[in-house]
């Protein structure tokens, strides 16, 4: 009779293969696919929680294409780091009973996620050159695993493996061609707003200078015109020198309202944002030993210039590899995406302990003098919180356990 359950389970099995074979290869889309396992994996094997994710050789680094019931929700990280990468690296089964207490587990997903992971079961997903290509992680086992849920583990891992490596490919060819030029563009884009915000921020000050005396002359000139008597030639020497002031307070209160209007603010979503400039400074992370991650979770759109919003973020990173290369620690880097309220939230976190310069809305001093790498970056962030004010959002500089996080939150969008 057992036999007979056991051939009959092992039949089922065959046939739940067979079918999810025929699934994974139905589609070419990520999202789509990464449904399909989780429907499969969790139909034989109950745990709370499935997730994958794809090995991105050219990043040297994991890609999280699922985190359950979390729309949106993306993670990245370097190849070898947390648990996930260690099975991408060494291509080993890891079952972990206490995840806490294994030092390879990093809690601060739990954290953002505001879960709890008791128990993970890791594998690596293999393509036909058994090269991995992706890991495959159960969350929080309902019941034990059995020696059969791991064959029927291993065995849908094959699949998995081949339809991941064809949609990451087709993903990737799809966005390859433009993929260049857009970072070309990215990193044309942010050095012209860099000029021309640091442009405009000098101008407005140079505006701000000659405002002040300006009204001054032209008061002086309105009780010189009111002194009695006065000669013919003095009266038109004064009338001269007002038009003259009229004239130039115009043109200073039009250039004001330029600088002011020269970036149109319209719908952004600040995680295209935080991709883009992930994306340009990936391979300067690589090659500075600092370990990135990027934490999307979905949130409202804001309302804001693009380019400014660019230049701030790409200023709060610069500032935070700064930090980093002047600790002898570990180096690591997170930004990360989430709603506050009726805030959109983008955190800046480094593992350094050097602390963030405080940052001013206003320039203290000509930048041209500033020579240090120090100065520099107080310029960048004095700029930074500039553009954030501008946008009626706030910044701040806040001490975390190893190290510190700049927080930049601007009001979601809305209709109304």
């Amino acid at each position: 009779m057992n036999n007979t359950r056991d051939t009959g389970v092992e039949l089922r099995r065959l046939q739940t293969l067979l079918d999810a074979a025929r699934l994974l290869n139905s589609t070419l889309e990520l999202k789509e696919l990464t449904q399909i396992i989780l429907d499969v994996v969790r139909t034989e094997v109950p745990v709370d929680r499935v997730s994958v994710f794809v090995v991105d050789r050219a990043r040297n680094g994991l890609y999280s294409l699922v985190a359950q019931e979390l729309e949106g929700f993306e993670i990245t990280f370097p190849l070898g780091t947390g648990i996930a990468g260690t099975v991408a690296a060494t291509g080993e089964v890891l079952d972990i009973s206490d995840a806490y207490a294994d030092p390879r587990f990093d809690s601060r997903f739990d954290q953002i996620l505001k879960y709890h992971t008791t128990d993970l079961f890791a594998l690596p997903v293999n393509n036909r050159q058994g090269q991995i290509v992706g890991v495959l992680e159960l969350l929080n086992r309902q019941r034990p695993i059995t020696a059969a849920d791991r064959e029927f583990l291993l065995g849908i891992s094959v699949y998995i493996g081949l339809a991941l490596q064809n949609a990451w490919s087709h993903r990737q060819v799809r966005a390859g061609g433009q993929f260049q030029q857009e970072l070309v563009a990215l990193r044309d884009n942010l050095a012209e707003a860099e000029q021309i915000s640091l442009t405009s921020e000098l101008l407005g000050l140079v505006v701000q200078e000659i405002s002040n005396p300006l009204a001054v002359a032209m008061g002086y000139a309105e009780l010189a015109r009111d002194v009695q008597p006065q000669p013919e030639k003095l009266r038109t020497y004064l009338e001269k020198i007002t038009n003259g002031l009229d004239r130039t307070a115009a043109v200073a209160r039009n250039f004001r309202r330029f600088i002011e209007g020269e970036n149109q603010r319209a719908r952004l979503s600040l995680s295209t944002v935080l991709t883009e400039i992930s994306n340009l400074r990936a391979q300067r992370w690589v090659r500075l030993n600092i370990e990135a991650a990027l934490i999307i979770h979905t949130v409202a759109d804001v309302l804001a210039s693009k380019r400014q919003m660019e230049l701030v973020i790409l200023y709060l990173v610069k500032s935070a590899e700064r930090a980093l290369l002047q600790s002898e620690g570990k180096r690591e880097l997170r930004m990360l995406l989430s709603a506050e309220g009726k805030n959109v939230r983008v955190e800046i976190y480094n593992s350094s302990p050097v602390d963030i310069p405080v940052m001013q809305t206003r320039l203290s001093k000509s930048p041209f003098s500033a020579s240090s790498e120090g100065a520099a970056g107080g310029l960048d962030l004095a700029i930074a919180s500039s553009i954030v004010e501008h946008h009626d959002g706030r910044i701040r500089v806040e001490r975390q356990p190893g190290g510190n996080s700049v927080i930049l939150e601007l009001s979601a969008y809305s209709d109304d």
